[in-house]
């Protein structure tokens, strides 16, 4: 139950609930997060329990698509990340060091995420109650850590005895329109090979809407007892043999993640290979889609720009991305110059390679003083946290360009947004 604390002037329910008053059912639920207030007011019509001084009073209603319940409540009622139960021998919270943001140690394992932020969940912690509202609401998609198919593999990959037959829990779902995207974090050794092949099959069978597989990410303050090491060239080669072989018979449903590509130094697919880019938060796709973006973007650019210089920060994993943007802008753009500078990841130990894990500190530290010729830099935003200009290591933007003397621009990640951000500066017009 939550307290009203403003009734907007457009509510359908102004004559009705004010101020102060306690909702405690919204058509029969129990008012237990807003997700319960946004599923009330996409209805035509539905029943509000409150209460009033002391009084507690049942009121009907009914409202056009386009008309609101209009009701605002207090922060309480923001879905609150229900935290992991399991205990994945590859965790990466359990790999960070001291010191960052508080958030980033936060395990968190909610189906409310999962369909509000695509946030990738195992299911292990849903009970009945949840399964049921799941289905009610039809909160669609989600996206769920699979790993692997065989329970017993799955479970020891979750460091877990025992948890549902995640294929009756998915098969449950997605019998009840729920749409369904999947993940497979592959360990060498574990569920690569013949045990990838049967994953990939089997929920294809079930009718998964998609599947991505990504390599497993590791630090050096990983204290686990099982002992991982990172997946080669050779069974990442062999992962993206699998997935492909299977793309042929089903298309659209399954990639391996671009860092996999990298780690096999194979050819990135082209653009359309990815379809409608459903697993591209994941990193499926994300450098075809720069690409094509940057190509599509400098055809239609000035034929002249102003003679500068630009310092471009990237991880390892990103360098040969930059190498090529790099190349086609100084093709088009003589009087123009883009230094790379790639980021070796001390912060969390040099086996992470992606861009998006690269601190201020391991920058300033690698790259201070060394870029004086520069006019600005540009980050890309996935070194940021989402909303917020703050590094992992806690270290604000405005920091950061202090400590490195130079302005920054921060690139979106969109082939768009870069080559704006190379012509113009980040400046609009």
């Amino acid at each position: 139950m939550f307290t009203v604390t403003n009734v907007l002037k457009e509510s359908i329910l102004k004559k009705y609930i004010k101020k102060g008053d306690i909702i405690t059912k919204f058509c029969d639920n129990d008012f237990e997060d807003i997700l319960d207030y946004v599923y009330a007011d996409g209805l035509e019509s539905g029943d509000i329990t409150f209460i009033r001084n002391g009084i507690e009073q049942t009121i009907e209603y009914e409202k056009y698509d386009y008309e609101t319940l209009g009701l605002d409540f207090d922060e309480s009622v923001e879905i609150v990340p229900r935290e992991c139960c399991n205990n994945c021998i590859f965790c990466f919270v359990q790999q960070l060091p001291e010191g960052m943001r508080d958030s980033l140690y936060v395990k968190d394992d909610d189906y409310r995420l999962s369909f509000t932020s695509g946030s990738y969940i195992t299911g292990t912690n849903l009970r009945e109650k949840d399964i049921n509202r799941i289905i009610k609401y039809k909160l669609s998609p989600l996206y769920f850590s699979v790993h692997s198919t065989n329970p017993e593999k799955r479970n020891f990959l979750l460091g877990i005895k025992k948890s549902r037959n995640v294929l009756d829990l998915l098969k449950l779902f997605i019998d009840n329109g729920i749409k369904i995207n999947t993940q497979v974090v592959m360990v060498g050794g574990i569920n690569d090979g013949d045990d990838l092949r049967n994953t990939l099959s089997d929920l294809y069978k079930i009718g998964a809407s998609t599947c991505c597989v990504v390599p497993v990410g590791l630090t050096e303050f990983r204290a686990s007892k099982y002992k991982i090491t990172p997946i080669t060239k050779e069974i990442a080669t062999e992962a993206i043999n699998i997935v492909e072989e299977e793309y042929k018979k089903h298309p659209f449903f399954c990639w391996c993640s671009d860092e996999m590509y990298q780690i096999a130094n194979k050819k990135i697919p082209d653009y359309d290979y990815y379809g409608s880019f459903p697993q591209i938060e994941n990193g499926v796709g994300l450098i075809a889609k720069f690409i094509e973006e940057l190509r599509v973007n400098l055809n239609m650019a000035p034929k002249r720009i102003k003679s500068k210089q630009i310092g471009l920060f990237t991880g390892v994993s990103g360098e040969s991305t930059m190498k090529y943007a790099k190349q086609v802008f100084e093709e088009k753009y003589p009087n123009l110059k883009i230094n790379i500078y790639t980021v070796l990841n001390d912060y969390f130990g040099r086996t992470v390679t992606v861009t998006g894990l690269v601190t201020a500190t391991d920058i300033i530290k690698q790259y201070k003083g060394k870029t004086e010729d520069d006019d600005y830099y540009i980050l890309p935003s996935v070194m940021l946290k989402e909303f917020e200009p703050i590094f992992l290591d806690n270290t604000t933007l405005d920091e950061f360009q202090k400590e490195m003397g130079k302005p920054v621009v921060v690139n979106k990640c969109s082939g768009e947004d870069f080559v704006r951000a190379v012509i113009k500066g980040g400046k609009n017009g």
